[in-house]
């Protein structure tokens, strides 16, 4: 078996290189030419040519960056409950104030309702004890009246008493008068320190009630603070939008139940947005607050032309960038958070300078290369560039206004190539003047073994 398959794989080998051999020497292709000399090295190479030009020169960078919202805030409830209604949908304008939502609020008021009572009790104690300071006040007024009342009785008494004093040393009353007289004047000075001791006590009593009373005053100032508080807390069932704006999401359906600080809705405020692009660094220090910028969107429309209103102090260390901003109107919503826009940065004007297509100038490793061209032959120098431009680049050392550079077709260059401008040497066709070939003539990249005779008539 083996012997077999050695035999079938030879016969496949000598097969082959027949058919090789019959392909190579019947068909009409024509042999390789091995007179032909390689003559690139001597070729020139096909370029685009223009002149430095010293012009006006506008510098700008050109970034993409994004919509962000002037302002963006969630809501959220300030007291535990359960949703049981959104009065909003997403796109849906709201001013400042205006209800949102609502949580159910039976616990909340059940303790607005115990705190009223607890304040209807406090104020019924504070006026309970402002009657104990009135009636306080009044015993003392009593008493001092009392007091003034034995005070003029006890003046007669003693007038009376040193009388019958007098009567009863000539002889005119008798000593038993005289002792009644000074008895009843006794008696009136002890009804008077008696008066004086009730208005004392009296005087405690009022200071004491008006020291309840402001015990009870205290109690209805706290009772009135925490039903105002209860009230609030249960107001805050019902929530309202902090600011106006749009509705962007809603982050809760109806039913859930939600705690303090849970976001229930975003909402963003479109009238004024701010355009962002994170700029590289190397262009960061060109532009300048106030600097114009021409904003594009995907969706067309004429430009936008803003101004740089912010720049972000600080870079971010993976990207290099750092985020210039421009804050611009947005009445009539043509921008959308979230949208992509091509932004323009002005970095600068020249009144005066020498100029050269972007494409002119070749850029490695830090360094920008111009192809310089005298009698023909290609030079690379090292140039500086100053401003740029989408369309141009200005060129502030390394190159003079007139010299001839290439704009295209630098890629393959070398020092001391030979090189033609295409745009020179290419003539004018005329629309529709164009040649067409003849009958039995080959094309310019037909080989002339290939060229077919023309069939004659009854052939």
């Amino acid at each position: 078996m083996t012997y077999m398959m050695k035999i079938l794989a030879l016969l496949l080998v000598v097969g082959a290189g027949a058919w090789a051999y019959v392909a190579n020497t019947r068909g009409n292709r024509p042999a390789m030419d091995m007179n032909a000399r390689v003559t690139s090295g001597d070729a020139a190479f096909p370029v685009t040519l223009v002149a430095a030009e010293r012009s006006p020169m506008s510098g700008a960078v050109t970034y993409t960056g994004s919509v962000v919202p002037f302002n963006e805030e969630d809501i959220y409830p300030r007291v535990t409950g359960r949703i049981v209604e959104m009065l909003v949908y997403p796109g849906d304008q709201v001013r400042a104030g205006q209800v949102v939502a609502r949580l159910d609020d039976v616990e909340l008021a059940s303790r607005s309702r115990e705190a009223q009572a607890m304040r209807a009790t406090a104020e019924a104690t504070r006026a309970q004890m402002d009657a104990e300071v009135t009636a306080a006040h009044q015993g003392v007024i009593q008493a001092e009246k009392e007091l003034g009342s034995t005070e003029a009785e006890l003046g007669y008494a003693r007038a009376v008493a040193a009388r019958s004093e007098r009567l009863v040393g000539v002889g005119a009353i008798s000593r038993q008068e005289h002792e009644n007289d000074r008895s009843s004047a006794a008696s009136l000075e002890a009804k008077r320190e008696a008066a004086r001791a009730r208005i004392a006590q009296a005087q405690a009593m009022e200071t004491s009630a008006r020291r309840k009373l402001e015990a009870a005053g205290s109690m209805s100032a706290q009772a009135e603070a925490a039903a105002r508080t209860a009230q609030i807390v249960r107001d805050y069932v019902t929530i309202t939008a902090p600011s106006g704006g749009y509705v962007a999401k809603r982050l809760v359906a109806p039913g859930v139940l939600v705690q303090p600080g849970t976001p229930i809705l975003k909402l963003t405020q479109i009238d004024r947005v701010r355009l962002q692009a994170n700029v590289g660094e190397k262009d960061v220090a060109s532009i300048k607050l106030g600097s114009t910028v021409t904003v594009m969107t995907t969706a067309g429309g004429p430009p936008l032309k803003a101004r740089v209103t912010a720049m972000f102090p600080f870079v971010d260390a993976g990207a290099r960038t750092a985020i210039v901003e421009a804050l611009v109107d947005n009445a009539g919503r043509r921008f959308l958070p979230g949208q992509y826009v091509t932004m323009q940065f002005s970095t600068g004007d020249r009144p005066d300078g020498v100029t050269v297509p972007r494409s002119a100038v070749a850029r490695l490793g830090g360094k920008a290369t111009a192809w310089v061209v005298k009698d023909d032959r290609a030079e690379p120098r090292t140039v500086t560039t100053g401003l740029e431009n989408p369309e141009r680049v200005e060129v502030t050392q390394g190159l003079s206004a007139g010299e001839r550079v290439v704009a295209r077709g630098h890629e393959a260059l070398y020092a001391g190539a030979r090189v033609t401008d295409v745009t020179r040497d290419k003539p004018a066709v005329p629309a529709g003047d164009e040649p067409k070939n003849m009958p039995g003539m080959s094309t310019p990249t037909e080989h002339p073994s290939q060229r077919k005779e023309p069939e004659h008539a009854g052939h």
